[in-house]
């Protein structure tokens, strides 16, 4: 609730205007202020009393149309610059989508965090394999993007590097929604109230919502300031949680919901029982919370922030999807720490149905993990080993002797080969000597019969999809990623 001196000066204020497209009116369009959320009526006019002075008011954009694109952002808001005004018209145009919404496409990522001019023509690399993979596989079909935070290794809205990030996901002819990461923070900032101010004015809104067909998107901003120096925790703010409430008023229970955080809601740590070992810097501290909010919907939640790729099955109604990082660890390899390569998730929407996998940048999608001979491990020296990108616990990991099904894998905890033997190689020359790679938990294992046979993986998704592959020697002859 606001105090009495700041109410005196803002309850009241009172935002008005239409909703319309071809200047017709569309009704039933959600507005808000990001505290309160009203509905246009049947001319799509709305009347919005706020009790603050909001930087903005948006609309949650309705399916079946399309807001106005600016350098690959799509501006479903209106920013208040002038705070005084008691009453203000904010009108908000949008198109006629004449695309099919009921079956289209979405490609996730995380965490590009460039710091470094010499980064850019990296993070271009992936995004132009982003473009070409678009375009060889979903011509006619609509794709759109979120990118779930940490655009930026240091939020600066005056940095070349910046504008030279969003003209590269421009490029890329996919409209971008945006994540607030940590790395997306003023860090000068006294508190959380004030730590958004420069992302809000490139990006827009650090929580909102919009529609796909019949899936509604939720963003939400799960970094809190602590005030401190780079200080913060995974936490959502109860006015976060009250919007959100009103957000899914109206949307039908039963329904696909999919919410975007930068840090993820759940760990390693809490599937394994061990709660007390969460970093409050690595996941949402009141995640309770939103699950309650979440319940009645299938729901999906995405997520970044790791620099590894992870799957929880939360709920028979809820999955959350971990997404690695396109930065891997900060550019120095072309892993994440855990192994997976660059890239990006691309998740099918058909309907209210989703499927997804895997695109590592630069490799065929059908490539969904890699293999390694006996003796790549040096921790498990006799075993087969076998990294699988996105796994899930419905997917299913068996290997082949000389032509003969031995079985499943077993899963393990473990490191990958190859970005071990990455960094063991190149760490030298690493610009941040203390990253490097990191366990991974959809490592599986099998010690064959006879080392030096004849050997095929055997991989099956959740949703049935087979994939196989020939193990390999580890990559010794890997180079400096430049």
């Amino acid at each position: 609730m606001p105090t009495l001196l700041f109410s005196q000066h803002t309850a009241g204020r009172v935002f008005f205007g239409n909703v319309s497209a071809g200047g017709r009116g569309i009704p039933g369009v959600a507005v808000s202020d990001g505290l309160k959320v009203t509905h246009t009526d049947k001319r799509g006019g709305y009347r919005l009393v706020s009790l603050e002075a909001p930087d903005f008011i948006f609309i949650s954009l309705p399916s079946g149309y399309r807001a106005p694109v600016s350098e690959g952002i799509p501006h479903y808001f209106e920013r208040v610059n002038d705070q005084s005004a008691k009453k203000k018209r904010i009108d908000f145009e949008l198109e006629r989508n004449q695309e099919n919404q009921e079956r289209y496409q979405l490609i996730v990522c995380a965490d590009p965090q460039v710091g470094f001019d010499e980064d850019v023509p990296k993070l271009e690399s992936l995004l132009a394999d982003m473009k070409k993979h678009v375009r060889e596989e979903f011509s006619g079909m609509p794709v759109y993007g979120i990118m779930c935070g940490d655009i930026i290794e240091g939020m600066n809205q005056a940095s070349p590097t910046l504008q030279a990030i969003k003209q590269r996901f421009s490029e890329t002819e996919i409209p971008f929604f945006y994540v607030a990461g940590n790395h997306d923070m003023d860090l000068g900032a006294r508190s959380n109230l004030l730590a958004k101010q420069s992302y809000k004015k490139i990006f827009g809104p650090s929580y909102y919502s919009f529609n796909l067909g019949k899936v509604h998107y939720v963003v939400l901003d799960d970094v809190f300031s602590t005030g401190k120096s780079y200080g913060y925790i995974g936490y959502l703010e109860e006015r976060q949680l009250q919007w959100l409430e009103q957000d899914l008023a109206s949307i039908p229970q039963g329904s696909t919901v999919i919410v975007s955080v930068h840090i993820p809601s759940y760990s390693v740590s809490a599937r394994k029982g061990d709660f007390g070992a969460e970093d409050i810097k690595k996941v949402i501290q009141n995640r309770q919370a939103l699950y309650k909010i979440l319940m009645p919907y299938q729901a999906h939640i995405f997520s970044g922030h790791e620099h590894y790729q992870e799957n929880y099955v939360l709920k028979d109604n809820l999955f959350e999807h971990v997404h690695g990082a396109l930065c891997g660890i900060f550019w120095q390899a072309p892993y994440n720490s855990d192994g997976t390569p660059l890239g990006y998730t691309v998740y099918e929407v058909d309907g209210e149905k989703l499927s997804w996998y895997f695109k590592a940048a630069g490799k065929d999608k059908n490539i969904q993990c890699a293999a390694y001979l006996p003796g790549a491990d040096t921790q498990n020296p006799e075993a087969l080993v076998v990294n699988v990108w996105n796994y899930d616990s419905a997917w299913k990991v068996y290997w082949y002797e000389d032509g003969k099904k031995m079985g499943e894998m077993k899963q393990s905890k473990g490191w990958d080969p190859d970005i071990v033997q990455y960094v063991k190689k190149n760490q030298q020359n690493f610009r941040y000597k203390y990253i490097g790679a990191g366990p991974s938990e959809h490592m599986f294992y099998a010690v064959p019969l006879n080392k030096h046979a004849q050997f095929k993986i055997e991989v099956v998704d959740r949703f049935n999809n087979v994939y196989t592959t020939i193990p390999q020697n580890v990559n010794k002859k890997q180079i400096s990623f430049r």
